[in-house]
């Protein structure tokens, strides 16, 4: 009896083991995040516009609320964040920097955006209203 006792003490705690050693296996990442800029609702006016890429693609750009969204050609709305008075960010990493007032535009990391056309990755898209 005092065998088949230990025999299921022994099988019980060797099945914990797993799930405790499985807990000390997780690992947690930090991802720096681009700072934010508080745009106010009359700072995003001059953006709120199509603009014509080099590559003949259209990017458009709204706000709706306090959200800001960046759209590719009929595809849908990615949302942007600003991070200074004229660059923004979308949570994939494709930087948008106007300049000229919003008449001009570039787009960094274009690639990562849904529905881009093939852009190599060190390739900085222009892009005119």
């Amino acid at each position: 009896m005092k065998t088949i006792l230990l025999g299921v003490v022994a099988a019980l705690a060797l099945t914990s083991l797993p799930a405790v050693h499985a807990q000390d296996a997780s690992v947690s990442v930090n991802a720096a995040r681009a700072p934010q800029y508080q745009m106010q609702p009359d700072e995003f006016s001059p953006y709120r516009n199509t603009y014509k890429l080099e590559n003949g693609q259209k990017i458009s750009f709204d706000n709706e609320q306090n959200r800001l969204y960046a759209k590719l050609d009929a595809g849908r709305p990615v949302r942007i964040y600003a991070t200074s008075k004229t660059s923004f960010v979308t949570e994939d990493g494709t930087r948008f920097d106007f300049h000229e007032d919003g008449e001009g535009l570039a787009i960094s990391d274009f690639q990562k955006m849904r529905w881009a056309s093939t852009t190599p990755a060190s390739k900085v898209m222009m892009a005119r209203r």
